[in-house]
């Protein structure tokens, strides 16, 4: 009884630490562009700034995990707390500079969006790491609480920046990552996994971080899945990023953009839920090759969508495509890669999401204004569909 007791707590205090990240990424990703043009900045400019902050977290990410994963190193947790102090800390300077300097708001903003793209490999890793330890942790569950409050805090978020304006945003951004931070502090994190023996891994990496090529070539199939993940990532950039253009294409307009985001948002809810029940009935590698189908079979019917009745029907497909590609990689890389490299597998997994971020971002724009939001969405097609071929021709069968 006691151990269920003690499961049942670590459950509900990661659950917090997902909410609470999911919380900030709503308030820093989810109101980028309120927030940015609402102090100054043209639409150009904001996608410079979350390019630029993708690109920041893209080179620190692997220098941070190889460092996480030596034997020496710090406790993930106090890298993430110290990783949380600093975003505040540029949350708190964002809010100083609030309508004073659109050059500092812009850099402060980077800043925030930079930490979060950090903290997101090693927030996955708080759980798998207890997970590897041998104790019961129902990932899919913290991750769908994490869902839920993305849901509720972009719908207060929306009602606060009518009412009060888009000082709101920056406050929000505050309240998110000290929350976190708090999150954080009180989880039950052990740094030893059970029948680890420090010699032992230190033989493995004896001290010096592994390094991207070296990495990669260590785990060959994982390198090309990467590339397969990032080709999904790109697919769903695209169409979240650019969903209001998608919208007025299929005949609708800015009230239909709420509406298709909570829907999104609610249908992916049961994957995540019943994913550790899922995990009984087939391998992480099964889950993770099915996403890959449903992504590509959502932007193909999202490019041959004729109305936006037929279009709504198409976010059903979220079920099956972000609900699980949003925990499937996550269990896939704590089986597949060795745990002398788990933090590094996480942070390179995480890191296929940014370089996407920073693809689509930079390309979709262009897309739209040269050729059309249609040869945009015959793109996110074509990622799509090269993204899950890769996957399900490279990820390893796992033994259940």
């Amino acid at each position: 009884m006691k151990v269920q007791r003690e499961n049942r707590g670590v459950t509900g205090a990661y659950s917090v630490i997902q909410g609470f990240f999911w919380m900030s990424f709503a308030a820093v990703m989810g109101f980028s562009s309120v927030y940015l043009l609402g102090c100054g900045l043209t639409s150009s400019q904001v996608g410079l700034v979350l390019a630029v902050s993708g690109i920041g977290a893209f080179i620190i990410q692997p220098v941070l995990a190889g460092y996480a994963d030596q034997p020496r190193a710090l406790s993930l947790k106090w890298i993430v707390l110290i990783l949380c102090g600093l975003a505040f800390l540029m949350s708190v300077l964002l809010f100083a500079v609030y309508q004073k300097s659109a050059l500092l708001t812009g850099v402060f903003y980077g800043c925030c969006a930079v930490f979060l793209q950090l903290l997101m490999p090693f927030i996955n890793s708080l759980g798998t790491e207890v997970i590897s330890q041998g104790i019961r942790l129902n990932w899919g569950l913290a991750r769908g609480i994490g869902s839920v409050a993305y849901a509720m805090l972009s719908y207060v978020m929306g009602i606060l920046t009518a009412r009060a304006g888009i000082i709101a945003v920056p406050a929000g951004i505050m309240a998110g990552y000290g929350l976190l931070i708090a999150g954080v502090w009180v989880y039950p994190f052990c740094r030893k996994r059970e029948g680890e023996g420090k010699k032992e891994t230190e033989k493995e990496t004896p001290g010096r971080a592994l390094s991207p090529v070296a990495f990669l070539r260590k785990y060959p199939r994982f390198a090309a899945v990467l590339g397969g993940t990032v080709l999904l990532y790109a697919s769903h950039v695209l169409l979240n990023n650019f969903l209001y253009q998608i919208i007025q294409s299929k005949g609708g307009g800015s009230p239909d953009v709420g509406f298709v985001m909570s829907l999104c948002a609610w249908v992916e809810l049961p994957p995540m839920f019943l994913f550790s029940y899922m995990l009984k009935k087939a391998g992480s590698d099964v889950w993770y090759r099915l996403c890959g189908v449903f992504m590509a079979v959502k932007a193909v019917a999202s490019l041959l969508a004729p109305s936006m009745s037929v279009y709504y029907l198409v976010q059903v497909l979220q079920l099956a495509g972000w609900g699980l590609i949003a925990i499937a990689p996550v269990y896939y890389v704590n089986q597949v890669i060795g745990a002398e490299d788990a933090i590094k597998g996480q942070a390179y997994m995480g890191m296929s999401y940014t370089v996407a971020t920073v693809l689509a971002s930079l390309a979709g724009g262009w897309l739209i204004d040269v050729a059309g939001v249609s040869v945009m969405l015959a793109v996110a097609s074509f990622a799509g569909v090269a993204g899950a071929m890769v996957v399900i021709m490279f990820t390893e069968r796992i033994q259940s």
